[in-house]
């Protein structure tokens, strides 16, 4: 009897991914795609057609993804109890279909699949078919992520899983053609329905190579030098990025490079990360006209984007472009992060408060109708040829359909002056006339967390009030509305139950960076609160890493570790521990412990793939170079701290207000009617001094 897994993972390889060194079709890889799904089973040849259905049970959701799928005439359920139980009564596998809403993608498939009646049929009659907001719920999407990179060698979205009826995966896939589908659901369940047992001993086996993967082999050997040529293989130092055909910013890995550099120079990784950050900026992921990135580049020179905006790569590549302003002394780069929050502004700002998800990739109807342009448009807002010429618009066009993406191959200097030109603002207004992106309004905690780290990174380096207020007006509604009784972050404003490990560690972060800027113990207070309660929620005894949520009915458990798109929640922990255990060193020593056992835990991981641990690497540099703890007591503390707060400096933390508060390294530094500065390393500190030149001078020993 034939094998379900071998076959259909051999044959069926992603033909559309949206991830990282996704595999492309050859023409005789396409050809043998094309043989095996032709024997795996006949394709129905009568033809189907969409109709009017009435709405199914997703009606009840608030997940805007899962409200794009409530008029499909599949019997869609959500994740929940209701769903997998009723697989296990009637034996039926289960269809895991996770996705969200600005994903291009997705809606393709939506639309040309799921809206049709023939597989309607098939999935209804045979299967439990369960949809799943990836931004609602990591946790879901961490664990059969992980089981399509097992069982396929990658992973994107949509991520099409099909699994026995208690979860456990047997096939993996993203992007489907219909008929392909309808082959691939025919062929699941018609092989359980001959040989059951076959099928479930398949489904255990995989489960126990994922879980085995989990019990990692530690290596306490891990030094940031060691891994230094690792990491120079895996980049592209031509088009900068990280190899492959498709670039993604990475943030987690960029941030860690402009870290890494300072405490030890390196020339070749300079130059990548320059190279990096112009590309990004001058490509066609950059909104010219209205600021902020889109989610990757389909290509390798950072031209054609994919479209979708998220606000998790926005807020973070603030940070990065702020911190690449400040380290490389680049009005530039200061320039791109300053656009990219006034895009958050403009795009992402809620009236109710915070920040939405992501902006849709398709508007006017197509994939990047308001981002693309037509010659002849371009041409009559500047008949010149000028505007044409910087943005590499040209009759043909540089994308589909003889439209152009908007990039420029003009150095940085020359951008800036463009961009006071009269023709440029007249394309921006003509980009205005066009309307709004649709977006999806959903609140994510810890993707707003990490704007709050952007604006208050923004405000040290430009010394901006208005970055700082948006900051903490940010970090009062997440306190006021999103907190739990037991001091948790409830991950969004319509599922009041959620609780997820990235957005405590997102959140507390985001909490630290505010108590360096303003000295507000209140910031720092409730990060040691949100801490402590998030260590007894997702801890378990099995690891001293955290799960991503407790109690998620998952066939395995999520310990996310991956630094991709967003930094994960454990390397975010780490670093928190780290610094927190430092401030509360009385009663937090037991946290830099933890820190370390989680690194430890981590470290063969991190050395085999260094470009996607980015968070777990700044931990590490933290561990190897001990921070300087300047710590100002008095009523010029803020005055001071913006005097010493001028340069790029990874290796500084700030601390201090006008009286001494709780942080026990603050103890018995208050001097009346004076504000002095203590430079601490361990804490240990020099000689106070009330003169900031010295005190920064005093860092540099």
């Amino acid at each position: 009897m034939s094998q379900f897994i071998p076959i259909t993972n051999r044959a069926l390889k992603i033909k559309h991914s949206i991830y990282y060194n996704a595999p492309t079709f050859g023409k005789s890889q396409k050809r043998l795609y094309v043989l095996v799904i032709a024997l795996l089973t006949a394709v129905f040849s009568c033809s189907s057609s969409k109709k009017d259905a009435s709405l199914n049970r997703l009606q009840y959701e608030t997940s805007a993804y899962l409200l794009q799928h409530a008029n499909n005439p599949i019997d869609w359920y959500p994740w929940g109890e209701e769903a997998l139980t009723k697989a296990k009564n009637e034996d039926k596998l289960l269809v895991i279909s996770i996705g969200y809403y600005a994903c291009h993608w997705c809606q393709v498939m939506e639309e040309e699949t799921f809206t049709d009646t023939l597989v309607a049929r098939l999935m209804n009659d045979g299967f439990i078919s369960i949809k799943v907001d990836r931004e609602e719920r990591p946790d879901i999407d961490e664990v059969y992520s992980r089981a399509a990179e097992e069982m396929i060698g990658s992973s994107g979205w949509p991520l099409n899983i099909v699994a026995t009826p208690d979860g456990t995966p047997l096939f993996a896939g993203t992007y489907f053609e219909n008929e392909d589908w309808r082959a691939i659901i025919e062929r699941a369940n018609y092989l359980y329905q001959e040989d059951p047992e076959n099928i479930l001993s398949q489904a255990q086996a995989l489960a126990a190579s994922i879980k085995s993967r989990q019990e990692k082999v530690s290596s306490k050997e891990l030094k940031s030098e060691k891994l230094i040529e690792g990491i120079k293989q895996l980049i592209d130092t031509n088009n900068g990025g990280i190899a492959g055909i498709q670039k993604f910013p990475n943030s987690p890995f960029l941030d860690y490079l402009l870290d890494l550099t300072y405490y030890q120079e390196d020339a070749d990784l300079d130059n990548f990360l320059v190279k990096t950050l112009d590309e990004m900026a001058l490509g066609g992921m950059f909104d010219h006209l209205q600021g902020g990135f889109a989610r990757y580049s389909t290509d390798d020179q950072w031209r054609v984007p994919h479209f979708e905006k998220m606000l998790y790569d926005n807020a973070q590549l603030i940070s990065v472009y702020t911190k690449a302003a400040r380290k490389y002394n680049d009005p530039f780069y200061l320039s791109v992060a300053e656009r990219t929050a006034a895009n958050l502004e403009i795009e992402f700002k809620r009236a109710e408060g915070g920040y939405l998800s992501s902006i849709n990739a398709v508007s006017d109807d197509q994939e990047g109708g308001i981002y693309t342009w037509a010659y002849d448009e371009i041409e009559s807002i500047d008949p010149s040829g000028a505007l044409a010429q910087f943005f590499n618009i040209t009759e043909s066009g540089n994308w589909e359909n003889g439209l152009n993406v908007l990039y420029t191959e003009t150095s940085k200097e020359q951008y800036l002056n463009y961009l006071k030109s009269d023709s440029f603002k007249s394309l921006q207004e003509a980009r205005l006339e066009r309307g709004k992106v649709p977006s999806d309004d959903k609140f994510v905690a810890g993707w707003n967390s990490l704007v709050i780290t952007g604006y208050v990174d923004l405000y040290r380096a430009t010394s901006n009030l208005e970055y700082l207020e948006k900051a903490e007006e940010l970090g009062n509604w997440i306190m006021n509305n999103q907190l739990s009784q037991a001091s948790l972050v409830i991950r969004n404003t319509s599922n009041q139950k959620d609780l997820f490990l990235e957005d405590q560690s997102a959140f507390i972060q985001a909490l630290i960076s505010l108590y360096q800027v303003t000295f507000n113990q209140d910031w720092i207070i409730a990060a040691n609160d949100i801490t402590e309660a998030a260590l007894q929620e997702f801890g378990t005894s099995d690891s001293p890493l955290l799960v991503q949520k407790n109690n998620s009915q998952l066939f395995i458990n999520s310990y996310p570790s991956i630094d991709r798109d967003l930094p994960s929640g454990n390397g975010l922990m780490m670093e928190n521990l780290l610094i927190l255990s430092e401030l509360f060193y009385d009663t937090r020593k037991a946290w830099e412990a933890r820190a370390i056992d989680m690194l430890n835990e981590e470290s063969t991981s991190i050395a085999s793939s260094p470009v996607f641990k980015g968070n777990w690497l700044s931990g590490l540099l933290h561990v190897e170079h001990p921070v300087y703890e300047v710590a100002i007591l008095g009523k010029e503390a803020n005055d001071k701290r913006i005097e010493l707060d001028k340069a790029f400096r990874p290796d500084i933390f700030f601390l201090g207000g006008a009286e001494e508060g709780a942080i026990p390294l603050l103890e018995n530094k208050l001097s009346a009617g004076r504000t002095m500065v203590y430079v601490c390393q361990n804490k240990t500190c020099k000689f106070p001094t009330e003169d900031t030149e010295k005190a920064y001078l005093l860092t540099l020993e």
